[in-house]
């Protein structure tokens, strides 16, 4: 549906930026999955795979991988906007957490890469008590080596800790001070604000909310299972810390995005041994916040998707795991989970990546080496039984009392 008619009005764009932790993983694993029916109806998922968007987002704010080069990111915002521009449908959705970082400048030069096209923003917002355990965690699937308490007390006052943990955070999460900066091009009318549902609740209901959010027709879209971004256990968690304060910077973001993040993260994710829940001593203060957001959000009146009382942290109902307690012995057996997922993966790449092929051989050699083979195996099978069954150990033992004697 690439347009050759300039006459026709530009299609609408509906740019979702996050925020950070609110399911954005799960819409946009939806987005993608259901872009051949979504192109059907009109609507463009831009990008020849689905890291595209995340790539243009980078270029865009000039973000590059931590120690590694990735040439796929130059270009890849042009790319983006051309591919939207030439659409005929009635809207594009991109989707990218990225975009809540945005500074002024670059919320200009998005904005008006899209020009004539009417701008909107979708931003998606998930109460602050889980937000603030999930972001410890994510922090540490990036490498940071942070405790609970010291990544607690930044965000609660960003002066009394590392601006890494406490200013970062704020500078993701906090949508009153996002969507100020993006109002500066896009007008309030076209600024919506999704809130993700509470606990317990259907995941398709968020899909729902955001359908409703960037005019799509549910129907449209492949809803599955989508396992997203599990929550880890405390012991689970303590063995990444501990793994990252080990680690040091000796990786680089890539390296490391591929072994921690990609291979021992998920099978600490694996073992299913409970989530985290926001400890009592900080409900007071993370419920004031909350609350302040929320009317703020409510005079200035967006259009709002769902209900703004789901971003006052829920009722205490008791905590399945604390984010800063675990035993010792649990930490122990979490770590060697991970240890034992990480050597059958270098096992497994070692073996396929191996060069297999034999050297050649004459064919008497080739007979004589097969039959050795298979008397060696015949004989550790025997010895396998002879665990197994005491008359033939019985035998065995008497045939090498024989054979030492001869």
């Amino acid at each position: 549906m690439n347009a050759n008619d300039t006459d026709a009005p530009a299609a609408a764009v509906f740019l979702h930026i996050g925020l950070p932790k609110s399911g954005t993983s799960y819409l946009q694993s939806t987005l993608w999955n259901s872009r051949r029916q979504l192109a059907e109806h009109g609507v463009l998922v831009p990008g020849p795979r689905q890291m595209s968007q995340n790539l243009a987002a980078w270029d865009l704010m000039g973000r590059r991988p931590r120690g590694a080069e990735r040439p796929q990111v130059v270009g890849a915002w042009e790319a983006l906007v051309g591919e939207v521009r030439a659409w005929s449908g009635s809207h594009a959705v991109v989707s990218e957490e990225f975009f809540a970082f945005a500074r002024p400048r670059q919320v200009r030069q998005a904005v008006r890469a899209f020009a004539p096209a009417p701008v909107h923003v979708v931003v998606t917002v998930r109460d602050l008590a889980r937000v603030l355990v999930g972001a410890w965690q994510q922090e540490l699937a990036k490498g940071r080596s942070w405790r609970w308490d010291e990544y607690a007390t930044a965000v609660r006052d960003p002066e009394q800790g590392p601006a890494s943990a406490g200013v970062a955070f704020w500078l993701r999460q906090d949508v009153a001070r996002v969507l100020e900066i993006w109002e500066r091009e896009v007008p309030r009318g076209r600024v919506h604000v999704v809130t993700v549902p509470p606990p317990g609740s259907p995941p398709e209901l968020l899909v729902q909310r955001f359908a409703t959010a960037t005019r799509l027709d549910p129907g449209w879209l492949a809803i599955g299972d989508y396992r997203g971004n599990v929550s880890m256990g405390a012991a689970e968690v303590e063995v990444l810390r501990r793994l990252n304060t080990s680690l040091g910077d000796r990786l680089n973001e890539r390296q490391y995005t591929r072994v921690v993040a990609n291979g021992v993260r998920p099978a600490l994710q694996d073992r299913g041994r409970g989530t985290m829940s926001l400890p009592d001593d900080e409900r007071g203060w993370v419920t004031e916040r909350a609350s302040a957001t929320v009317e703020v959000l409510r005079s200035r009146e967006y259009h709002v998707v769902g209900d703004l009382a789901d971003l006052l942290p829920p009722p205490s109902v008791g905590m399945a795991s604390r984010p800063d307690t675990a035993a010792p012995d649990e930490v122990a057996d979490a770590a060697l989970t991970a240890l034992g997922t990480v050597v059958e993966a270098y096992a497994d790449l070692w073996w396929r990546s191996r060069n297999n092929k034999p050297a050649a051989a004459d064919a008497g050699s080739t007979i004589a080496s097969t039959a050795r083979s298979a008397a060696a195996r015949a004989r550790l099978a025997a010895l396998s039984v002879m665990d197994r069954s005491r008359l033939v150990r019985r035998l065995a033992i008497r045939y090498l009392d024989r054979s030492s004697r001869t």
